[in-house]
């Protein structure tokens, strides 16, 4: 029977008579529109997370434990012995202390953190050791690279670094300040650092800050990034209470939270074009119905079940809506080679760290949109299919 009925609707939805051609056709591309516009807009989506994430994990540390207790003498190196029998795990770890204080150069005054480190040992430089243009003279400072361009200095000029807590001198308080020359400039790739940052030698930076008490920061980066909340949590008992924990997923958790959360409003708004498109499918069968009464009442005389003729119409809304769906899933995969191939969604690299926004069609976008509307165009056809099943088939075999 299902054969039988899958034959005779295949035969019925490619009987076009007059406006039931312009209604199919109507039918079928706003499935292929609406198909191919939920996925290249989650393609969007996901492209610019995924690409986002990469970029973000190649621009801040992994994990960062964050010192909070009153000890550190015997707690820095405890943790620093923890971290170094665990490198199975761990790509690099590097421990600093940050400074609060504030940079001048003429003028223009600027507060920033001083991150303070052992220039003498690239592995104390952690995140930073590839992300530095210019020399590690421990008697110089390395400048932000949008901070060096606002202050509108380079390598061998000379900038005052102020430290909030003064010193006594006959006149009152006054700031302690100390002239340095710039050796270098970091660029980590995300503007808050740029542009706020400071890298300092321990040597001069302790002097500097005397009586201003650091913080103290171990940043740790894994082998595998993803791995950070399961490492995080073995971490914790090792460590006890006296550091808090991080990783770049807390760090970043809003953002990416954001992000999903416009894609599912943007995802609603999009299926309700496929929904516009089952109405089409609806208007098509009703007529298509109105068209095969005869029919119909023909086979329900021969004694075919009220079900058969449902499933001929349903088979149709299915037919219509999957020719659709498929179209609309190989438009969208075109569309997406040639957006990444000549890379056509331009963003701004200052802001969002990629110049262009990459496409990536999943599998479970397709899936969920196949769904979507397999359910739709299932709704769509009961309506008409019930309403064949219903009619007087006495009535129509006499023209009634």
């Amino acid at each position: 029977m299902r054969f039988k009925a899958l034959k005779i609707a295949i035969r019925y939805l490619l009987s076009f008579k007059g406006s039931t051609f312009i209604i199919s056709l109507i039918s079928f591309f706003g499935i292929v529109i609406s198909t191919a516009g939920i996925l290249l807009t989650n393609g969007v989506f996901e492209g610019f997370q995924d690409n986002l994430r990469i970029k973000l994990l190649g621009s801040m540390p992994n994990i960062i434990l964050t010192y909070v207790g009153d000890d550190s003498k015997a707690d820095i190196p405890k943790v620093l012995g923890i971290l170094e029998k665990n490198k199975k795990d761990i790509k690099m770890f590097s421990y600093f202390k940050i400074y609060h204080g504030a940079i001048q150069r003429g003028s223009y005054i600027s507060a920033v953190n001083i991150d303070a480190m052992d220039f003498g040992n690239t592995k104390n430089l952690g995140f930073f050791a590839n992300k530095i243009k210019g020399s590690l003279d421990k008697k110089g400072v390395i400048v932000g690279k949008d901070l060096a361009a606002m202050l509108g200095v380079s390598k061998g000029d000379y900038v005052s670094i102020i430290s909030p807590v003064g010193v006594q001198t006959p006149f009152g308080y006054m700031p302690k300040v100390q002239n340095l020359p710039v050796v270098g400039t970091l660029n980590s790739g995300i503007f808050d650092i740029d542009y706020s940052t400071v890298l300092m030698d321990n040597s001069v930076a302790d002097k500097l800050f005397v009586n201003n008490p650091p913080t103290r920061v171990v940043e740790i980066n894994l082998k595998n990034p993803f791995y950070a909340p399961s490492f995080a949590k073995s971490l914790k008992p090792l460590i006890g209470e006296k550091f808090v924990i991080t990783t770049w997923i807390d760090m970043n958790k809003p953002l990416f939270e954001a992000l999903q959360t416009e894609e599912r409003g943007i995802f609603f708004v999009l299926t309700l074009m496929i929904v516009v498109a089952s109405f089409n499918i609806t208007s098509l069968l009703f007529i298509k119905v109105k068209e095969k009464l005869r029919d119909i009442a023909i086979f329900r005389v021969y004694g075919e079940p009220k079900s058969f003729i449902m499933v001929i119409i349903l088979i149709q809304g299915l037919l219509l809506s999957l020719s659709g769906f498929l179209v609309g899933v190989l438009v969208s995969f075109v569309l997406e080679f040639f957006i990444n191939k000549f890379k056509l969604i331009h963003v701004q690299k200052s802001i969002y760290l990629m110049s262009y926004v990459p496409v990536s069609i999943s599998f479970k976008d397709v899936m969920e949109v196949f769904l979507l509307v397999i359910f739709l165009s299932l709704v769509a056809a009961f309506i008409p299919s019930y309403h064949a099943v219903k009619e007087n088939i006495v009535r129509i075999l006499r023209n009634d």
